[in-house]
């Protein structure tokens, strides 16, 4: 088990600025094409501000870098039947299956303009799942060799960053309160870890709107930025309504 403690120590700025986002539930593909809008209108700037989107997503499976069509046996027909997507994304990680109910978090931040290298990004990151897990009652930790967060109970969180000119995208997944039986419709890790979720480890119902804020605010802080500009709603993306999924 690794210790929780902090690696880096970047400086504060008192004018550095981050953009966050707590959105509803978005598809995936317009959260994915306002990332890289995002991304692309970032690399052109000098600035050091960063953008922070947090949301859930439809159900739909992604499989990253590491993954592969092996952790979907047994689970392949049962996708189709549910007419749920698979889909091959360019970052971290192996296959997880996206819910209601999981937390999607997508920092995207100009790393080299804030003096960040990539094992400290990770590194934010996990702390700041780690602290926000500690206010909500849940002792957290890493683990060798994984990039997931565990508590008691099992992973609960995935990391699955990706860099692209020295600007972070993608992120990290929690697992909130979602259906656990959707998840495990697929191999979400390759290390025989047992998946849960904070709901499950509290063993009572964890707050959404209590980890969101929670997790910006230790993002935030993670990363030195010292202004927040929240937001609601972006014009560029969908956000899926009245939408009701049911597994039986």
């Amino acid at each position: 088990m690794n210790s929780p403690t902090q690696r880096f120590n970047i400086p504060q700025n008192q004018d550095r600025a981050m953009q966050i986002y707590m959105l509803g539930c978005v598809d995936f593909d317009s959260l994915l094409l306002l990332q890289e809008r995002t991304l692309q209108e970032m690399r052109r700037k000098e600035s050091d501000q960063a953008v922070l989107f947090i949301c859930e997503h439809p159900p739909i499976v992604t499989i990253g870098r590491e993954g592969s069509l092996r952790q979907l046996i047994g689970s392949e027909q049962e996708l189709k039947a549910g007419q749920i997507e698979v889909r091959w994304i360019n970052r971290g990680g192996g296959a997880l299956f996206h819910a209601p109910g999981q937390l999607a978090v997508y920092p995207v931040i100009p790393l080299k303009r804030i003096g960040l290298g990539i094992p400290d990004y990770q590194t934010g990151l996990s702390q700041a799942v780690i602290k926000m897990a500690k206010e909500q009652g849940v002792v957290a930790h890493t683990q060798p060799g994984s990039s997931g967060i565990f508590s008691r109970c099992g992973q609960f969180s995935f990391l699955g960053a990706a860099i692209k000119s020295w600007i972070s995208y993608y992120g990290m997944y929690i697992n909130v309160s979602p259906d656990m039986k959707l998840l495990r419709l697929i191999d979400s890790n390759q290390n025989d870890h047992r998946l849960t979720s904070l709901s499950a480890t509290l063993t009572r119902e964890a707050s959404m709107s209590a980890v969101r804020e929670s997790l910006m605010r230790q993002l935030v802080s993670q990363f030195g930025y010292q202004q927040t500009h929240i937001f609601t709603q972006h014009p560029l993306l969908h956000k899926v309504k009245n939408q009701v999924y049911v597994h039986t």
